[in-house]
């Protein structure tokens, strides 16, 4: 049972990482696009455009969505399997 914490722990310590530096990029990101709307400065190709910066903004915050939901699961499911350990062992 220690172990399973022991690897849920090290999983969200990863986890929370991960997402902090994907949030801080998604932050600067949406800095950018705000001086670029400020300024009038979007390109016309199709990496630059308004619509593709807010298709990139968008990807980044499903990305950040997808982080937070596999680290709830992670939660879940390591709680569960510590929960029917101890009902297994309280069993026998």
């Amino acid at each position: 049972m220690l172990e399973k914490i022991r690897e849920l722990i090290i999983l969200l310590q990863t986890g929370i990482e991960d997402y902090e530096g994907q949030l801080k990029t998604l932050q600067e990101e949406r800095l950018k696009f705000i001086r670029l709307s400020q300024s009038n400065g979007f390109g016309t190709d199709e990496n630059s455009s308004n619509e593709s910066w807010l298709l990139h903004l968008k990807q980044l915050e499903d990305s950040l969505e997808l982080r937070v939901n596999a680290l709830k699961q992670a939660i879940k499911e390591t709680a569960d399997d510590i929960t029917s350990t101890e009902k297994s062992n309280t069993d026998s």
